[in-house]
This record gives structure tokens, sequence and C-alpha cells, in this order.
């Protein structure tokens, strides 16, 4: 019989203060894991815990994790100590040179573009008559969304 694989959790997450301290630190099976973030959400209502039982038991797609993790940091103003804390925690993080290049050749070859660039004529139009094959469904608040997006973004509506 195998060993299951066990996962490092802080029992005060680190994003509530917690540390690495190994008195702070148990180990959980994978479902152990999902439960005790969805207890402490449940609790605490905090985001981060959300993300990580939903993320654990696979019930949001890493890439949507993502999105919806700095979805609460947009405009958002840090205070005086906060701006510190982030700032304490990023000495000594320098990216070598090496990085930096490696970074720059990739966007320059996936040719990636700025935030909010310019669609041509053609592109809006493909994009427009893909938009309109799409199935559409009636959300519980009372919008038409598509398909793909309904459970995405209007998950709380029900």
């Amino acid at each position: 019989m195998s060993r299951p694989i066990l996962h490092k959790h802080h029992i005060i997450p680190k994003h509530a203060g917690g540390t690495d301290d190994p008195s702070n630190l148990i180990y959980l099976t994978v479902e152990e894991h999902a439960e005790a973030h969805k207890i402490l959400f449940e609790q605490y209502g905090r985001w981060q815990d959300e993300l990580a039982w939903k993320g654990l038991l696979k019930l949001v797609t890493h890439d949507e994790a993502m999105i919806r993790s700095m979805k609460p940091n947009l405009g958002k103003t840090f205070s005086d100590e906060h701006r510190m804390r982030i700032s304490r925690s990023l000495k000594g993080h320098s990216v070598p040179e090496e990085t930096r290049k490696k970074i720059s050749d990739t966007r320059k070859q996936k040719n990636i573009k700025p935030v909010g660039y310019e669609r041509t004529e053609e592109i809006r139009i493909k994009m427009s008559n893909s938009a309109k094959k799409r199935v559409k469904l009636l959300c519980s608040c009372g919008k038409l969304v598509d398909a793909a997006n309904l459970a995405r973004w209007h998950r709380s509506c029900s």
C-alpha cells in the first residue's frame, strides 16, 4: 500500500500573518488540506482560503485562480505599513540579467501586445462572428451570458 501524498499546511496561513515556524505547520492529505482551507474560508471569508480550497480540489483551474488572485488588488491603495512589508519581502530578490533577457526574448517571440492594443477591423469582425455562434444561457441574476462564462463569472449568482 502506497503512502498518501502529504501537503504542508500553515495553521495560521501566511496571508493571515502566519509564519514558517515548525509549530505553525502540519502535514495533511490533499483532501484534508482542502477541507482546512474551506473551514478557514467559511470562518473568516478570506478569498485566499477560498482559492486554496477550490484549487486543491480542482474546482477552479490554475489560470482562473491566478486571475482571481489578482482582482482584489486592482486599483487598491496600500497603507505605508503594507508597502513596507512588501518592500522587505522583496529585498535581496534581484532578477539576474540572464533571466531578464530570457523574459524579453520570450515576449518578443510570442509577439505579446501591451494591454489595450488596437485590433484591426478584420479581427473585430472575426471575434464578433465567433461570439454570435456561442451558446447563451440566462443566469439567475437575469443576464444572458456565454455558457462557457456562466460557471466562471456567475458562480455566486444562484
